[in-house]
C-alpha cells in the first residue's frame, strides 16, 4: 500500500515511544488507527528499527500521483517509450471509457 501523504501516519505514531521496529509501529498504528490509510501503509514498511517519526515517514512508500486512475496507471505501465521517466510524468491518453464515464448521463447519446 502507498501513501498518498504522510501527515496521518505523523498523527498516528505521535504519542510513540522511539526507537521502534517495524512490528511495534505497525501494532501501534492498529491499535491506534486500525482500517485506515497510515495504518495500511505502515504495513508497507521495510523491516527494520525507526528512531523518530520523521525517518517513519521517510520510510513509507509514497504513491507518486495519487489523482491518476487505475487505468491511467496501467496505460503508462504498457506504453513507456522514455526509459528512465518516471511513470507518473509520462503522458497518458484518458481511454475513451473513462470520457463516456465522467460525461453528463443525460448528455449520453441514447
Amino acid at each position: 500500500m502507498r501513501a498518498t501523504n504522510t501527515d496521518e501516519i505523523k498523527e498516528v505514531l505521535s504519542d510513540m515511544d522511539f526507537p521502534a521496529s517495524k512490528e511495534e509501529i505497525v501494532d501501534h498504528a492498529r491499535d491506534k488507527a486500525a482500517g485506515t490509510e497510515a495504518e495500511r501503509a505502515l504495513r508497507a514498511l521495510p523491516l527494520g528499527e525507526y528512531g523518530s517519526v520523521a525517518e517513519v515517514q521517510r520510510s513509507v512508500p509514497l504513491e507518486p500521483d495519487p489523482d491518476r486512475t487505475a487505468s491511467e496507471r496501467n496505460y503508462q505501465r504498457r506504453h513507456h517509450r522514455k526509459p528512465g521517466l518516471a511513470e507518473h510524468e509520462r503522458e497518458v491518453e484518458r481511454p475513451p471509457v473513462e470520457d463516456e464515464l465522467r460525461s453528463d448521463p443525460d448528455e449520453r447519446p441514447r
